[in-house]
């Protein structure tokens, strides 16, 4: 894993979108890492000839991402649409509570980068919650910063999620050995329980869109073994092998 050092994963090819002429153009600048900041798209908007409307989505918690559906609803017309699908999307997480409800809540620290450690902020506190968690080291809505290897030993986490940004469950599992090498990994009373678990944060966790809910619908079944929704499938979750 190469290490975090602040920089962008991505370009803008300023050509291709000229060629494309959208009306609107979605982008954020809530982290410049994983996705192509609003400065960049503004940037190449003003070399177009006609600019597009330019739009940056900010969310920072589950319900501002389900609230950018209709933003985004009404900029493309379908704002009622985009009204019931949040509803529905609504009624999902009220059904990951529901489900997970009076359950004891284990103390959980969520990993989205390996080097150096980055707990997991934003939405993600708040997926662990309404699946009946304790989120550690991230408060709802935070932006985080890297801690130290000696925060997350002294937190006891009783499960661990690794969801690092932009890595399927195959890339995390090649580089896994980054946090078995680290001094206490086997003390840990995850560990010791063989609750670290490998999630699809690309998918559920990372990004900002309606797939979040999912996420918490898989949280529900690796913190309690409760289903909600659809089946979870290896892909989505797995445990990682204590060897």
């Amino acid at each position: 894993m190469a290490r975090h050092s602040g920089s962008s994963l991505y370009t803008l090819d300023t050509e291709a979108l000229s060629a494309l002429a959208p009306d609107v153009l979605l982008t954020q600048d809530l982290c410049r890492v994983c996705a192509v900041p609003y400065e960049a798209v503004s940037r190449a908007v003003r070399l177009m000839d006609a600019g597009p409307r330019v739009v940056s989505l900010e969310p920072r918690t589950l319900g501002d991402v389900l609230d950018c559906l209709v933003t985004v609803g009404g900029l493309l017309g379908v704002r009622e649409a985009a009204e019931r699908r949040r509803e529905e999307l609504r009624d999902r997480l009220t059904e990951v509570r529901r489900a997970t409800a009076g359950r004891p809540a284990p103390r959980v620290v969520a990993i989205e980068w390996l080097d150096p450690l980055w707990p997991a902020g934003h939405w993600v506190p708040e997926q662990i919650t309404c699946a009946g968690g304790e989120p550690l080291l991230a408060a709802p809505g935070e932006h985080t910063k890297a801690m130290t290897w000696e925060a997350v030993r002294a937190a006891r986490p009783d499960v661990i999620l690794v969801l690092p940004c932009g890595f399927p469950p195959e890339r995390t599992l090649a580089e896994i050995n980054l946090l078995r090498s680290l001094p206490g990994w086997e003390g840990l009373p995850a560990v010791r329980t063989g609750e670290v678990w490998v999630l699809d944060g690309p998918a559920y966790f990372n990004r900002p869109g309606p797939r979040v809910v999912r996420g918490a619908e898989v949280l529900a079944h690796v913190l309690h073994g409760v289903r909600v929704g659809d089946p979870v499938t290896e892909a989505e979750a797995r445990r990682l092998d204590r060897a």
